[in-house]
């Protein structure tokens, strides 16, 4: 079905729950998390197409034809970052609980769904899927090893309830990335003064000055001069460790069993010339190769 707006979504009000895709002119990768979505989620599935301007892909045409032979709905958004778009549909949104499912994310195996079901309604639990980190920078835009990213859910796939989503998006958190500078914790000003200086001589950004860790608030028993929130971490952390939600998680190592994930392509659409693991030759040739194959799709 087509939908002009989230609050016309129609959820099924036995199981109210609802798949969430967001295409940012990236065709291909988008219909390969579409089909998989379709055959192994068990859940009706939404598609938001947020169109890059300039983009000739005929995305949205695209879509509008493959509903003739799937079952799922469709809404045309504004482009927003990441961050401000899953803030926006866990605004509106009339389901209960959704699972995020990134675009160039393939699934693989229904096994992951039926996991996430088994814990996501204890009354503890805001959430289920795959839990990545605590875990250090390493060599990521020239830094090395020294900030530390936060614990998250891997939010590629994940599962969230709506309710306490809502109320902490409420409260002012949100999905959006944030970055803490931790050299001297009393006084944000000063420890950001000191981080502009580390950015200005790229020898001091992986140096942790062990000296300053009396300064330092510990995070999980470390004590890293950055921290780094990456998108859904600060609501993670809020709703995990202040409110005292659970997230029913394993290690994102394991995620290969369930979802095949081209991490990067939606952000190299968004920004041309940023390296990825895999070409996007290579890339589009197994999309290809799956869509016919395994979906008659053409």
């Amino acid at each position: 079905m087509l939908i002009e707006s989230l609050k016309q979504l129609k959820v099924d009000q036995e199981r109210n729950e609802q798949a969430v895709i967001i295409n940012v002119s990236t065709r291909e990768v988008s219909t390969l998390a579409l089909a998989s979505a379709l055959r192994y989620s068990g859940m009706p599935v939404l598609l938001i197409d947020c169109e890059v301007p300039g983009s000739n892909d005929g995305s949205f045409e695209h879509f509008s034809k493959l509903q003739a032979g799937f079952d799922f709905d469709l809404l045309k958004a504004p482009l927003r970052q990441h961050s401000a778009a899953l803030d926006w549909i866990f605004s509106e949104i009339p389901a209960a609980k959704i699972v995020l499912i990134d675009s160039d994310v393939e699934i693989l195996d229904r096994g992951i769904f039926d996991l996430m079901h088994e814990c996501i309604d204890d009354e503890r639990v805001f959430g289920s899927g795959f839990v990545e980190g605590p875990n250090w920078m390493n060599d990521r835009d020239g830094f090395e090893s020294h900030g530390l990213f936060e614990e998250r859910m891997w939010i590629p796939l994940t599962m969230l309830k709506v309710k306490p989503v809502r109320e902490a998006l409420a409260t002012g958190h949100s999905f959006k990335e944030k970055q803490v500078f931790n050299d001297f914790a009393a006084s944000p000003l000063l420890s950001r003064a000191f981080a502009s200086l580390r950015y200005r001589v790229p020898s001091l950004r992986s140096r942790q000055f062990r000296t300053f860790d009396v300064f330092k608030e510990s995070h999980h028993g470390l004590k890293p001069w950055l921290v780094w929130y990456d998108t859904g971490a600060q609501l993670y952390h809020y709703l995990k460790y202040e409110v005292g939600f659970e997230f029913a998680g394993f290690p994102a190592s394991l995620h290969e069993k369930y979802a095949k994930h081209f991490s990067g392509v939606t952000n190299n659409r968004l920004n041309p010339g940023q390296s990825l693991g895999t070409s996007m030759d290579e890339i589009n040739a197994y999309v290809r190769s799956r869509l016919t194959d395994e979906y008659n799709i053409q």
